[in-house]
């Protein structure tokens, strides 16, 4: 590949996360991950920047070309290592860990390590050397670099899928298990840098590593965006904004069993008021488990539709009485719930459906199914 394809690729990168970055720089949001996350891109937009330099300065003969083929190079490799540990960092953020002044510390180790072996390497030649024809190679301890390089790759990388199968083998019902989508969404993207740093290791030169990791900073990125608009933060589920989406796409297949649920949970100001707001927060991710586990191999929608209320629209075969099973069931998984874990607090749930009808528009439907949710806590406040 030409040297000009590989700076317009470069450059290309570049832009989109300049593009980020300055997005990015506007939302004041400053939770760990947030961090981190912008700590990668402006990590990487200097990646591509040193990248292109040492396209150029690489074989020059400019006076101080080979100091500066040194200088780029020491800034390239130690800074891949650096970012690579602010890689896992965001990894373990992701996972739940709690990213203390310690752990930042004891991470960031091998990456501080690298950088003072790299830049010692400017004029002993231990990593990488630069020949009189200003001409790039490795150096005797280059097998260092790549140890350092590859693991600080792999090693979040293996925790991730460590992570994800002691979850998926805990044994844990459905309702107690941790969101698991961030933690999948992250491992599919270190896919493209694996092999981009995989064919960078046998053709130097080639754009691999940080054009590769730019394409799936630009993916997480997007990905990130997606969650903002659609999805709950606290319990990951749909947010009332992709309901009317859904619904038009739904009326548009001319069923007759399409049906919609509103349902919230009993008593929940109560848990509030006398346990606190996490133990209300646990419980609203316990309802909001136990309901997604129930639209398994249901072809529907699931909704966190404000509050303690929570929405499903979906089609239910044999009309009525499929709907009627519906309910009960989910009222069981409930009871069944807070009986297992001996709960000191009510757990149960009220639910409203409405069935569609030609004509019916979403307002109307969510209407009838709070008239009926609204009949039910009547029914059980005089029971």
């Amino acid at each position: 590949m030409s040297t000009a394809i590989h700076i317009e690729l470069d450059a290309l990168c570049l832009l989109l996360l300049y593009a980020i970055a300055h997005q990015s720089q506007a939302n004041v949001n400053q939770q760990m991950k947030r961090v981190l996350f912008r700590c990668l891109v402006y990590g990487a937009i200097a990646q591509l920047i040193l990248d292109i330099l040492w396209l150029i300065v690489e074989g020059s003969s400019f006076p101080g070309a080979v100091i500066a083929n040194r200088v780029i190079n020491a800034l390239f490799l130690s800074a891949g290592i650096i970012l690579g540990c602010i890689l896992y960092l965001y990894v373990l953020e992701t996972m739940g860990y709690r990213i203390t002044r310690r752990l930042q510390t004891l991470v960031m180790l091998p990456g501080l390590l690298f950088l003072g072996l790299n830049v010692i390497s400017i004029w002993t030649e231990w990593v990488f050397t630069v020949s009189p024809e200003n001409i790039y190679a490795h150096g005797p301890l280059f097998w260092l670099q790549i140890i350092g390089a590859y693991g600080m790759m792999l090693l979040p990388l293996a925790h991730l899928i460590i992570f994800l199968v002691s979850h998926r083998n805990s044994g844990r019902r459905d309702e107690e298990r941790v969101s698991l989508r961030p933690v999948r969404t992250l491992l599919s993207f270190f896919f493209v840098p694996v092999v981009g740093a995989v064919i960078t290791l046998f053709y130097t030169g080639m754009p691999g590593t940080w054009t590769s990791a730019a394409i799936s900073l630009v993916l997480l990125y997007i990905d990130d965006q997606d969650s903002e608009i659609i999805r709950d933060g606290l319990t990951g589920l749909n947010n009332r904004k992709t309901l009317e989406g859904a619904f038009n796409e739904y009326v548009k297949q001319e069923q007759n069993n399409l049906y919609l649920f509103l349902m919230d949970l009993d008593s929940f100001k109560q848990i509030n008021d006398t346990f606190g707001h996490p133990v209300g927060d646990q419980a609203l991710v316990t309802a909001a488990n136990i309901l997604s586990s129930s639209m398994v191999n249901r072809k529907g929608i699931l909704v966190r539709y404000g509050g303690d209320e929570f929405l499903v629209m979906g089609f239910f075969d044999a009309a009525q009485q499929e709907s009627d099973s519906y309910k009960s069931a989910l009222q069981k998984k409930f009871a069944d719930y807070r009986h297992e874990q001996n709960l000191p607090y009510k757990f149960s749930i009220s639910i409203g459906a409405a069935k569609y009808a030609p004509g019916k528009t979403l307002e109307s439907l969510v209407k009838e199914a709070d008239n009926e949710l609204y009949k039910e806590k009547q029914r059980s406040k005089s029971e």
